[in-house]
């Protein structure tokens, strides 16, 4: 009996001992990630300049652009940690990307301001060292405007990890030994999408802005998030561009105006540069019409008149030449009897109604150019009305 007794406690006891030991692996096994410090001692700058053409059908308030990876242009950028003795050749080096914007809040939630008319949405990227097209990273959204506090940024880790002795992160007086190509790294992709608070009539200038920073981290780990203190700023991204829109106005409906200045007698030609005694000036008014998102621009649409054939010498651009003759020309006016300039150099003011109509009221008279009266015959001549968007 005493015996049997003895062989239980001992077979309790072991089971006591495993369960301990069972408890214990975990603990044992955790390793604590070695973060670098002093790794990177430059923020390089990246640019991108955006073009884009926008379809009328999508050039309204409230549409989204989406844009593909923007891969923009600048340097590589090379590691030099203070790497602690624990960084070995065969230590595997790996590292995180917070991304973050200093543009104010737009309009819309999650947009930054870009332009008084664009609101820009950034998603950032990993390390794109060895993706030059920017496919495969992962991909960081910017969820605030303006984010300047690393600690909440979005983040993730890089795919991309590298021994030592493939690529050494630590500096010329802190690497491994016989360690000597140095790693490279560069974060200069990001994705945008715009939103349209206002229409585009024409085009937008986007003006060299910054719409994106990242930040980053290494260890000996992989983390996808800097703990506080850590990360490092590894860039700039800028972007400028232009995006435009297609022109829509149409002046006198598509079609040629046509005005008669009828018959005078070559004696009613008094003086050069003057409209014929007694003479009635001819309406020449020239309509258009502009489709939204042109009558919500009206100030950006400029109208401008040119002759053909130019202008007569002297006349400070307010004579229109005629088709093979010196002796003739045309001046026109505007609805106060102003001189309008023919030689396409004056922007003539735009005004529309609520349907996006307007008229220019204009009068046109033949005048002499010179001294002697004209010769008898016809005349004829052209003016071009051209609208452009500025």
């Amino acid at each position: 009996m005493p015996l049997r007794r003895n062989n239980r406690l001992a077979i309790i006891y072991r089971t006591f001992l495993l369960v301990n030991l069972f408890g214990l692996l975990p603990a044992l096994s955790a390793q604590a990630a070695t973060m670098l410090t002093d790794c990177f001692h430059s923020i390089p700058d990246y640019h991108e300049n955006y073009l884009y053409e926008l379809a009328a059908v999508d050039n309204t308030v409230g549409d989204t652009l989406a844009s593909a990876h923007i891969v923009a242009d600048g340097p590589v950028l090379t590691a030099a940690c203070n790497c602690p003795s624990s960084i070995k050749s065969t230590t595997k080096i790996y590292s995180a990307t917070h991304v973050g914007s200093p543009l104010p809040q737009g309009h819309a939630a999650n947009f930054g301001i870009l332009t008084d008319i664009l609101d820009i949405n950034v998603t950032g990227y990993s390390d794109s060292i060895k993706s030059a097209s920017g496919t495969g990273l992962f991909a960081i959204h910017v969820d605030t405007y303006p984010s300047t506090d690393v600690s909440q940024m979005n983040s993730d880790t890089d795919n991309i990890t590298s021994q030592e002795q493939t690529a050494t992160v630590c500096s010329a007086q802190t690497r491994p030994t016989s360690v000597t190509t140095p790693r490279q790294f560069k974060w200069n992709v990001i994705a945008a999408v715009l939103y349209l608070k206002k229409t585009i009539l024409g085009e937008e200038i986007i003006p060299r802005t910054i719409v994106a920073q990242n930040y980053s981290c290494l260890s000996d780990a992989s983390i996808t998030k800097c703990p506080t203190g850590t990360a490092q700023q590894v860039s700039n991204i800028w972007l400028s561009g232009r995006i435009t829109a297609p022109l829509s106005c149409t002046i006198n409906e598509g079609s040629t105006l046509e005005v008669e200045l009828g018959t005078v007698a070559g004696s009613a030609f008094m003086s050069p540069g003057q409209p014929p005694k007694g003479y009635t000036l001819k309406s020449a008014n020239i309509t258009y019409h502009c489709d939204d998102p042109a009558a919500a621009n009206v100030g950006k649409i400029k109208m401008t008149l040119t002759s053909d054939q130019g202008v007569s010498s002297g006349s400070e651009g307010l004579i229109a030449k005629m088709i093979g003759r010196d002796d003739i020309g045309v001046r026109m006016y505007d609805s106060n009897g102003n001189n309008m300039v023919l030689d396409g150099s004056i922007d003539l003011p735009i005004t529309l109604d609520e349907q996006g109509n307007g008229t220019a009221i204009m009068q046109a008279a033949p005048v002499s150019t010179g001294t002697t009266k004209p010769a008898p015959g016809k005349y004829e001549g052209n003016v071009t009305v051209k609208m452009d968007i500025k």
